[in-house]
């Protein structure tokens, strides 16, 4: 299975500010969120992201698989496509797998992503580099003690400020 990451940053590398609020990110990151998950129809992301996504702004609603990690064993979404797990990513995977996907991309947010990158399991990431700068926040990884090797395969402006670059990850 293919595993992607699509994640926006600020220019000093923080994947969300100190107040954890989105409001720094280009209508243009959405648009191209949003295309990202509807294409690969199973999204992954951890409870913190999906807290901040639902129940209005969650990428699919109507078909595909959300998967949202979390330790609330409570957890509960009205929406058909939401399933919360405890499951490790090498379980995550295989669920997806036996639903029948071939892909998923990951969302958010850091503790999501470096399960992912310690298990290695993501392929290819894409940093949008928004054109702000934070005094704090959430790093993009946690807990990640290797190092990994990167092959640019695309770089695409979305606006005048807001640059996307794709890399596969090297294995």
């Amino acid at each position: 299975m293919k595993i992607s990451i699509y994640i926006a940053i600020s220019s000093n590398g923080f994947i969300s500010n100190s107040r954890n609020v989105p409001d720094w990110l280009s209508p243009e990151y959405g648009q191209e969120f949003y295309s990202i998950c509807k294409e690969y129809k199973a999204v992954i992301m951890g409870k913190t992201t999906y807290n901040i996504l639902a129940p209005n702004y969650l990428p699919l609603t109507t078909e595909g698989t959300t998967v949202v990690l979390t330790t609330d064993r409570q957890a509960k979404s009205e929406n058909s496509t939401v399933v919360f797990t405890q499951n490790n990513a090498t379980e995550i995977v295989q669920m997806l797998t036996d639903k029948g996907h071939e892909e998923a991309v990951i969302i958010g947010g850091a503790m999501t992503i470096s399960e992912f990158i310690n298990a290695k399991l993501a392929d290819d990431i894409y940093l949008i580099i928004e054109p702000t700068l934070f005094g704090s926040g959430l790093e993009l990884l946690k807990n990640v003690e290797f190092e990994m090797k990167l092959k640019l395969l695309d770089l695409k402006k979305l606006n005048e400020n807001t640059i996307q670059i794709h890399y596969e990850i090297i294995k």
